[in-house]
């Protein structure tokens, strides 16, 4: 018998967003407003499952009430994670540069602009000067016909997505901004100057608030309205003549930016150095020196930070600035690009694309792209990945991949 109560259901929603998922299975089989709000609110939690959550049998047996067609297709694209079904194609194709790269650090000069952002709409990628824009469609996956727009290969040298907005750096230090529209045809109207900095702009990234420029061994910060005022240069940080910055990344909320930079005074270079800058208090608040060379930097939530060196990647709880993780990627040589959907899954990209799931302590599948991977984002459907040839798609939304025999014992019951 279904029980029916008056409580207002931005109310209950709070109430469930604190639940998990079997609570929420429990809380369901009450009376008919909680069934219809645990519901909504299960498939809201269920958009941020990782692919490696998605396997859980226990989960699955939990949430048999509730688990409509949309979250069954999860499901499946989790079984096409695991088991390596899917389709792969190049998006943008781009001359190969050979070089011997596993004990050779030129590769950093070589390929240090080509790299891949995304958005639930929009695939960003920068390859040989071009800077890249692809639309997707409903389900992620590109839409056939590729837009690009080309840019003068002598200026543009990094770009990072922000908002409404790209936010490019170029080698005579000017910052721009390109406004995204939403014609297929004409995703970026011409850049707006914005600031300029008299340094080569190696590496950037922004908020709504800020913008970071790194230049060699120099880092710019400056203040960042969204407007046409521009910006104004706040402060500078020199990290020492030998050494080289490798990355910058903003902590969740902007107020905060961590940058790592290697000492390239040996070959190769076997040091870094890793630090931590706040808006507010408008100084260095962590610098710490290691003895491994640190690449990249992912801030993965206010107290976490992912930190991919040649060999490893570590995890660093802020509060305690100790290493409270650490993934042995050895085996499949150095890694040059990480990227993590921020919550238990990460990928690596060496020769081959490495997934791990933060709870084990090995790679729990590979994924063969198209020699060696320089730049690469995933969500829970798809992968775009930057090679040495080109830009790739790997597509894991298909039913028709997986033999239904087979997953019927994966899903048990639930399929």
């Amino acid at each position: 018998m279904s029980v029916s109560y008056n409580l207002p259901n931005e109310i209950l929603e709070k109430i469930f967003n604190f639940c998990d998922v079997y609570t929420l299975s429990q809380i369901s089989m009450v009376c008919i407003q909680f069934n219809n709000v645990a519901k909504y609110i299960l498939i809201k939690k269920s958009e941020h499952l990782l692919v490696t959550n998605q396997k859980s049998e226990k989960f699955c047996e939990r949430c048999k009430p509730l688990l409509s067609s949309d979250i069954n297709s999860k499901f499946i694209t989790s079984y096409n994670w695991i088991h390596k079904k899917c389709k792969r194609r190049r998006i943008y194709k781009m001359e190969e540069i050979n070089i011997e790269q596993e004990h050779s650090y030129l590769y950093r000069f070589q390929f240090k602009n080509r790299s891949v952002q995304m958005t639930r709409n929009m695939v960003w990628s920068f390859c040989e000067g071009d800077l890249l824009a692809f639309k997707r469609a409903k389900n992620g996956t590109i839409k056939k016909g590729k837009n690009i727009l080309k840019t003068d290969k002598a200026f543009i040298e990094t770009y990072t997505h922000c908002g409404n907005y790209i936010i490019s750096g170029d080698r005579e230090g000017i910052i721009n901004r390109w406004e995204i529209k939403d014609n297929q045809k004409d995703f970026l109207r011409k850049p707006l100057k914005i600031h300029n900095v008299h340094y080569k702009i190696q590496l950037i990234n922004a908020t709504s608030q800020h913008i970071i420029t790194g230049s060699k061994n120099l880092l710019k910060i400056l203040k960042y309205s969204d407007d046409r005022k521009g910006c104004t240069e706040e402060n500078e940080i020199f990290c020492g003549n030998r050494y080289y910055i490798e990355s910058i990344s903003f902590d969740p909320k902007g107020t905060k930016f961590a940058v790592t930079s290697t000492d390239c005074s040996g070959f190769p270079p076997r040091k870094s150095s890793f630090l931590i800058y706040d808006f507010d208090k408008s100084y260095q608040i962590m610098n710490i020196k290691y003895d491994d060379p640190c690449r990249q930097l992912i801030w993965e939530d206010t107290h976490t930070i992912l930190m991919r060196f040649d060999y490893s990647i570590k995890k660093m709880d802020l509060r305690t600035s100790e290493f409270v993780r650490t993934w042995d990627s050895s085996k499949y040589r150095p890694s040059r690009c990480c990227s993590s959907d921020n919550i238990n899954t990460f990928m690596t990209g060496h020769y081959m694309v490495v997934m791990w799931d933060q709870r084990q302590s090995v790679a729990i599948q590979t994924y063969d792209i198209n020699g060696s991977i320089y730049a690469l984002e995933f969500d829970s459907s798809h992968m775009y990945a930057v090679a040495g040839n080109g830009l790739y798609e790997l597509d894991f939304t298909r039913k028709t991949y997986f033999n239904h025999k087979k997953i019927k014992t994966f899903f048990g019951n639930f399929y």
